[in-house]
């Protein structure tokens, strides 16, 4: 999937906002220039696109600039707050937002970062439930987002924060063990994702974020083959990205789903040696990107499908 090109981005936030050209452009240029680049005839100089953008609420998206002026801190405090959620290190997540959130700016994109973050933490870490951790993240939505309830997605020009804060819904509605709402919800975000808004700084990394979490619940849902599918494509787009973080959940998932076939005595194509080759590809990932929660799971499951040691 290539970059989309800036008219597409501002053509598809307008029209998901309702806007006339004439709304969007009004101070900022004439209607024949805004037509002229949504039409890909002209590209926006960087001052007259973030206008653009900053008048429909979607300012760029970009990941940690959520301070004014140099504090190198607040960067510093998001990359480390990131990093142990991703290796699900939730009191060290908990730790670097607490640094976060009294140095961010009053923009849009900020508050709805360090809302959904906290939100995402409180869960974690069962302050509060997943109902109640829902409404906080559609509260953090709302910030951007009108009527979110009642939007297809699949066609929705979605921004990073969007994104990620809809995919921890979806896993309120997992963990409450409304499975096909959370896969539905899902599919609707990826489709939204690879036909919308494209992240430049962070290319595919969010399409395998969801294929990740869609992976975990097709498995969930005994759709074995259905779940290997949407791993191998995320590990395809792993070695297109040239980047490793996620194998080890993908890796991870497609071994659970063979066990899951195998032990249901399902017609395949591979063997629980193959099982084992995979699982202990998956670990050596793992401790490879010192992801020491992932690995020590893998682990676990190794030692008690296969009786023996890594």
């Amino acid at each position: 999937m290539g970059m989309y090109r800036a008219g597409i981005v501002i053509r598809r936030n307008r029209l998901a906002l309702h806007m006339t050209q004439e709304d969007l452009c009004d101070g900022i240029c004439d209607t024949q220039t805004i037509s002229r680049i949504e039409n890909g005839k002209q590209n926006p100089g960087k001052d007259t696109y973030r206008k653009l953008m900053e008048r429909m609420g979607r300012e760029k998206d970009r990941a940690f600039a959520m301070v004014s002026g140099e504090d190198v801190r607040v960067m510093d405090y998001a990359r480390e707050y990131e990093n142990a959620l991703h290796k699900f290190e939730y009191e060290k997540a908990d730790e670097f937002l607490s640094k976060l959130e009294p140095l961010v700016d009053d923009s849009p994109n900020s508050r709805q970062y360090v809302m959904g973050a906290r939100a995402i933490v409180d869960w974690s870490l069962k302050r509060v439930t997943p109902q109640e951790g829902r409404e906080r993240l559609k509260e953090a939505l709302s910030i951007t987002m009108e009527e979110a309830d009642q939007k297809d997605f699949s066609s929705y020009p979605l921004m990073r924060n969007e994104v990620r804060i809809l995919c921890n819904i979806a896993n309120t509605y997992f963990i409450e063990g409304e499975l096909r709402k959370a896969v539905a919800l899902l599919e609707s975000i990826y489709e939204g994702t690879v036909s919308g808004y494209r992240i430049p700084e962070k290319k595919r990394i969010l399409e395998l974020f969801i294929l990740d979490n869609i992976t975990n619940m097709y498995g969930e849902l005994g759709e074995h083959k259905r779940a290997i599918e949407i791993a191998k494509q995320g590990i395809k787009i792993c070695k297109e990205e040239k980047t490793s973080s996620v194998l080890p959940q993908l890796l991870g998932e497609i071994e659970w789903n063979m066990e899951q076939m195998l032990e249901k005595g399902e017609e395949t194509e591979f063997s629980e040696k193959d099982c084992e080759k995979i699982l202990r590809q998956a670990y050596y990932i793992a401790t490879a990107l010192n992801q020491n929660h992932n690995a020590k799971l893998i682990e676990k499951h190794y030692m008690e499908y296969f009786k023996k040691s890594l």
